[in-house]
C-alpha cells in the first residue's frame, strides 16, 4: 500500500463551507463601510457640539427667557454653569448633527432595500429632524412657559423663586425632548403603516382609546399637576393621532 500525504487527501482546502474567504468579503466590505459612516456620524457630532458650545452663553440665555421675569438663577455647585454649558453643547450639537447622523444611516440600509421598502426611509429620513424640530419650538413657546408659569406662580405670595441653571434648563431641554418625540407620531404611523402593522381603518375605529391613552400618557409626562398643563400635552397627542389618520387616509392606506 502506498502512503497517502495529506495533500492528496485536501484536508486543508480553503474552498470548503465555512472557509471560502471570498463569501466574507462582502460582510468585512459592509463592516468597514459601516465604520466609515459611524465615524463620519461622530465627526458630525463633535463639529455641532463644538459649534453649539461656541454659543452655549447665548443659548442659555435664550432659553431662560421664557422664564417669569422675577425669576433668579444660581450657580450652586462649583462648576455648574460650565457643565450647564456642556449640557447643552452636547444636545444642539446632536440636533445641528441629526441630518448628517439620519443621511449616513439611511445610505447604509438603503442599498440593502427594495423600491418599496426605501419609499419607506426616505420620507421617514427627511421628516424625521423637521417633526422633531417642529415639537422642541411648539415646547419652548407653549409648553415649557404655561408649566413654569405654574410651577413659579403656586405660592409666588409666600417665597420668592430662585433655581439652579442646571435645573432650569434639565428641566426644559427634557420637556423639549419629549414633545420633539411625540411630533414624531404622524412619520411612525406612516412607516408602520406601509409595512402592514397599521392602517387609517384602525386608527379610526381605536380613536377612544387612543384619546384615553393620550390623556393619560400627557399626565405621565407632565411634571405639573394642574389640568390646564395635562391637556395641553394630552391633546397635543390627540391631535397628533388624528393627523396620522389624515395622512393615512390621504396616501389611502
Amino acid at each position: 500500500m502506498c502512503p497517502v500525504s495529506t495533500k492528496e487527501l485536501n484536508l486543508y482546502d480553503k474552498t470548503t463551507a465555512g472557509f471560502d474567504s471570498d463569501s466574507l468579503s462582502p460582510l468585512a466590505d459592509h463592516l468597514i463601510d459601516l465604520r466609515k459612516k459611524i465615524i463620519i456620524s461622530l465627526i458630525a457630532l463633535c463639529i455641532g457640539t463644538l459649534i453649539a458650545f461656541a454659543f452655549s452663553k447665548e443659548i442659555i440665555f435664550f432659553m431662560t427667557k421664557i422664564a417669569p421675569s422675577d425669576t433668579t438663577f444660581l450657580q450652586i455647585k462649583p462648576g455648574e454653569f460650565f457643565f450647564t454649558s456642556l449640557k447643552i453643547s452636547m444636545y444642539f450639537g446632536l440636533v445641528i448633527a441629526l441630518p448628517v447622523i439620519i443621511w449616513q444611516l439611511a445610505s447604509f440600509i438603503l442599498p440593502g432595500l427594495n423600491s418599496k421598502e426605501a419609499k419607506i426611509i426616505i420620507p421617514v429620513a427627511m421628516c424625521s429632524p423637521v417633526l422633531f424640530l417642529f415639537g422642541s419650538l411648539f415646547a419652548y413657546y407653549f409648553v415649557v412657559p404655561s408649566m413654569l408659569r405654574f410651577l413659579f406662580g403656586f405660592g409666588k405670595d409666600v417665597i420668592t423663586t430662585s433655581i439652579s441653571i442646571e435645573s432650569f434648563i434639565s428641566f426644559t431641554l427634557m420637556i423639549t425632548a419629549v414633545c420633539g418625540i411625540a411630533f414624531l407620531m404622524p412619520i411612525i404611523m406612516f412607516a408602520l403603516a406601509n409595512v402592514g402593522i397599521v392602517n387609517s381603518s384602525l386608527l379610526i375605529a381605536r380613536w377612544k382609546y387612543a384619546v384615553v391613552f393620550a390623556v393619560v400618557l400627557g399626565a405621565m409626562l407632565t411634571p405639573t399637576p394642574d389640568p390646564f398643563n395635562m391637556m395641553l400635552v394630552g391633546g397635543i397627542l390627540i391631535l397628533l393621532y388624528f393627523v396620522s389618520f389624515g395622512l393615512l387616509k390621504l396616501i389611502k392606506k
